[in-house]
């Protein structure tokens, strides 16, 4: 099945959770990975993935004026060394980097509504969605 971009950021832009539709340039773009993160994850582990970004994007908003480590860095201190042994961990991981270097350069648009839009998708969807096995790198 083809997708049209119009398509693909559908449940994106007439969301609520986006700002004020005042990015929608960016909306169309982290749609997709928003869905990779979906269905790269078990419901339970994607659900768990975007809690921990938005407690890592919030630790580094807290810590903005300070020496800081960095949003990449709370979250993988937030997701434990259990994280990353999997592809589809690291599907998810540079996802969520890509997600944040479109948000970071569009000075309109909220990371943090970006990450609640992404768990209140894969709450929505998680019951509905079968669970998958990670496949272990080098597998």
């Amino acid at each position: 099945m083809t997708q049209t971009r119009a398509h693909a950021a559908a449940p994106v832009l007439h969301d609520t959770a986006v700002p004020g539709g005042e990015c929608p340039e960016v909306a169309s773009l982290v749609a997709p990975y928003l869905r990779i993160i979906g269905s790269a994850l078990p419901p339970v582990e994607a659900e768990r993935f975007f809690v921990q970004a938005l407690d890592a994007h919030e630790e580094e908003r807290r810590r903005a004026d300070a020496l800081q480590l960095g949003f990449s860095a709370y979250l993988s201190d937030g997701l434990g060394e259990s994280w990353g042994g999997s592809l589809a961990h690291t599907s998810a991981w540079e996802a969520m980097q890509a997600i944040r270097q479109l948000v970071r350069r569009a000075p309109r648009a909220d990371l943090g509504a970006y990450l609640r839009l992404g768990l209140r998708l894969v709450r929505e969807l998680g019951t509905a969605a079968p669970g998958r096995a990670p496949v272990p790198v080098g597998a």
